[in-house]
């Protein structure tokens, strides 16, 4: 079926997806089918949510739950003016609460989802691991441009049953979004300088803002999988993958950390066709930063460095910053890191690069890794820990990052 078909069916199919489940409001959101486990004999006070999750990481968010309906709040990342996102998700088959007094603006929800659009990766990689991939009926142009690079997008779509494209993550196709009945977008938070999700709300789509990169910690980051459980009442299967997450994480910096040696290491991008203008740093205020000084190494691009995301460096800047590197871990694919090397020697005057003392992103499977990694922090650790004291992890190889030989 192609777009202009597939667009003609969603909108003539609007109508009875927004008719929901058996017993909702009829203003709820589009479905993609009934949902289960619609409530059929509504009682107002009964609890609705029998599993529950509780936000024990994350900064940026958190849940509350009301018998019929819970409320999530988070901080709005891509305005400065500390005012907070709400989303009140009600279930499927209980009266739609109205959106006023606290609940003033908040984007009101029937759960468990349906029908859904991703433009984050990382967002994607938590519906795949709740094993939502069925409901998504939309991708960015991105994410599906990666179904054709990368076999763990390609299986995503496969079971996505072939979705649409939805446009960018900053330019939403409004008109294939309402066509197709989302009740959700999931949408990265960039943070500040960005307005991807503001627009989104403004234009009348159902964005929302998945934010975990922007977390302090690592594992504040993998908790976010809690949040878009909510969205399909999925809440005991996240609280299981975060435990086994956040356990395999503790064993990773028990074993690791202050065991790495005296280290002073760089995170960072070369790549010119990734974005790098020649270096961009990570210092000590983001999520990866933060996991350096966990291991007890120090990190080069901390000092001036407070950005939530890192910055450039010229060249001349760059070597002089990291003159004390003795290990870089390098964000790009090794082969893209390779052909950077070998484009520019100036690069040989980094110890790292010069003594192939660095580690960098696998080649085949990149993009899944790129998905997944700020979801299983408990690899992207265990990567870096290896990378830096291979003799701690006898025989191990990194799952997402590779050593230069």
């Amino acid at each position: 079926m192609n777009a202009l078909i597939r667009s003609a069916v969603a909108l003539l199919a609007l109508p009875l997806a927004l008719a929901g489940c058996g017993g909702s409001d009829p203003g709820a959101s589009g479905g993609r089918g009934d949902a289960e486990g619609c409530v059929t004999d509504y009682a107002e006070g009964r609890d609705y949510f029998p599993d529950k999750s509780a936000v024990t990481e994350s900064e940026l968010w958190d849940i509350d739950y009301h018998g019929s309906y819970k409320t999530i709040t988070l901080t709005d990342t891509e305005n400065a003016d500390g005012s907070r996102l709400k989303y009140v998700l009600y279930q499927c088959g209980t009266p739609r609460p109205e959106a006023v007094g606290d609940l003033e603006g908040a984007l009101v929800v029937q759960v468990p989802v349906t029908n859904v659009s991703v433009t984050s990766f990382n967002a994607l990689a938590m519906v795949d691991r709740l094993g939502k991939n069925s409901t998504v009926t939309g991708l960015s142009g991105q994410l599906l441009g990666n179904a054709g690079k990368d076999r763990w997008y390609a299986g995503v779509v496969e079971a996505a049953g072939n979705p649409m494209s939805v446009g960018e993550y900053t330019d939403l196709n409004k008109e294939a979004v309402l066509g197709l009945g989302n009740q959700v977008v999931l949408m990265s938070g960039f943070g500040r300088g960005f307005d991807d999700i503001s627009n989104a709300r403004a234009a009348g789509m159902p964005g929302v803002s998945v934010s975990n990169r922007l977390e302090r910690h690592a594992l504040a980051s993998a908790e976010w999988i809690k949040m878009v459980a909510a969205f399909y009442n999925a809440e005991a299967a996240a609280n299981a993958e975060f435990d086994a997450i956040k356990a395999k994480y503790d064993e990773v910096v028990a074993t690791a950390s202050g065991r790495v040696g005296a280290r002073n290491a760089g995170y960072l991008c070369i790549a010119p066709e990734r974005g790098c203008e020649f270096v961009h740093g990570h210092g000590a205020e983001t999520l990866v930063g933060r996991l350096l000084t966990q291991l007890g190494v120090g990190n080069v691009f901390a000092p001036d460095n407070p950005a939530p995301n890192g910055r450039p460096y010229d060249f001349e800047k760059a070597v002089g910053t990291a003159a004390d590197a003795d290990f870089f871990i390098v964000y790009d694919p090794m082969r893209a890191t390779r052909d950077a090397l070998a484009a520019d020697p100036r690069t040989s005057r980094f110890r790292p690069f010069r003594d192939n003392a660095f580690i960098a992103g696998v080649d085949e499977n990149f993009e899944e890794c790129r998905a997944k990694t700020y979801l299983d922090v408990d690899v992207l650790i265990r990567d870096f820990a290896i990378g830096l004291a291979p003799e701690l992890f006898p025989g191990a190889k990194g799952a997402c990052f590779t050593r230069a030989s």
